[in-house]
């Protein structure tokens, strides 16, 4: 809520991505208070397209679930453990997300993959997600940064019908 209202406050563009301390602000807002992760206890119905990514490296280990209608994401669920990185990564890609094609999706998912690999994005599209653009200068990150947003992109493409 502090950053929601620092946004509004500075008229923020993607200049925030140039602060260190706002960097750390958005990473540590959706790893402390992450909107999609769910108790592992909660029971996720059937409608849901799930995929179970781990990492090699680490304790990272995320479980997306997509709810789709139609060709639209209507719901995106997440559960597991990661560092925070992983997590936060994960929850706001998921904000990003929903509402959006899966068309629309698979584009933000690859630009967003495309950044961290280092290759041509458009940062304009990423977002928060631009906060992460630095990962690829510690290789032992650059799984973290991956990890749920390729179970998200895994869930979405995993047609079950």
């Amino acid at each position: 809520m502090l950053l929601k209202n620092l946004r509004k406050e500075m008229n923020w563009t993607m200049s925030f991505n140039e602060d260190k301390d706002i960097r750390r602000m958005i990473i540590l807002e959706h790893y402390e208070n992450p909107k999609y992760f769910v108790s592992e206890k909660q029971k996720i119905d059937s409608s849901y397209q799930s995929f179970n990514n781990n990492s090699p490296t680490c304790i990272d280990n995320i479980t997306a679930y997509v709810k789709l209608n139609k060709d639209k994401i209507a719901d995106i669920k997440l559960q597991g453990i990661g560092c925070a990185i992983a997590t936060s990564s994960t929850d706001i890609m998921a904000s990003m997300l929903i509402g959006k094609s899966i068309k629309q999706a698979n584009q933000t998912i690859n630009n967003y993959l495309d950044m961290i690999a280092q290759k041509k994005f458009d940062e304009k599209q990423l977002q928060d997600l631009y906060v992460f653009s630095n990962v690829n200068k510690q290789a032992n990150r650059i799984n973290c940064a991956k990890v749920g947003i390729l179970a998200i992109k895994n869930a979405l493409n995993n047609d079950k019908k």
